[in-house]
């Protein structure tokens, strides 16, 4: 007669009952090992994390469920973010650039003369008068 067993679909012979020893031992073995590994993830990660297969908890065993990762994070409804708004470095040097743009159009740029003075730029205008009177 041929048992199957419920770990992985492995299929053995059963003749007598030191095979069904050795076949319980197996299964008590596999479902330690998978209890084990788990208790070592709920460690590192220091949450419960539920088991992979609900057959390995027991009838008796009733436990509260572990968190999920959504619920840990907790960040609710947050708006789409642009890609430099992610990045810190990214998103200082454009507003550093940005203000520079501004500052560049109300403060004319310091020009170095080069050579002899040529006069004004612009010309010399006879009618413009930049004084103001003395009463």
């Amino acid at each position: 007669a041929v048992v199957s067993t419920q770990s992985k679909g492995v299929k053995r012979p059963a003749s007598n009952e030191e095979d069904e020893e050795e076949e319980d031992l197996y299964e008590k073995q596999l479902k330690l090992s998978v209890e084990k590994k788990r208790k070592k993830k709920k460690k590192k990660k220091g949450i419960e994390i539920l088991p992979e297969d609900p057959t390995l908890m027991e009838e008796g065993d009733e436990e509260k469920r572990g968190i999920t990762y959504k619920i840990m994070k907790n960040k609710g409804l947050t708006p789409h973010r642009k890609k430099e708004q992610r990045n810190p470095r990214v998103k200082h040097r454009k507003k550093f650039d940005k203000a520079l743009k501004k500052r560049r159009s109300q403060i004319p740029d310091l020009r170095e003369q080069g050579g002899s003075y040529g006069g004004e730029k612009s010309g010399i205008k006879s009618g413009l008068t930049k004084s103001t009177k003395l009463k």
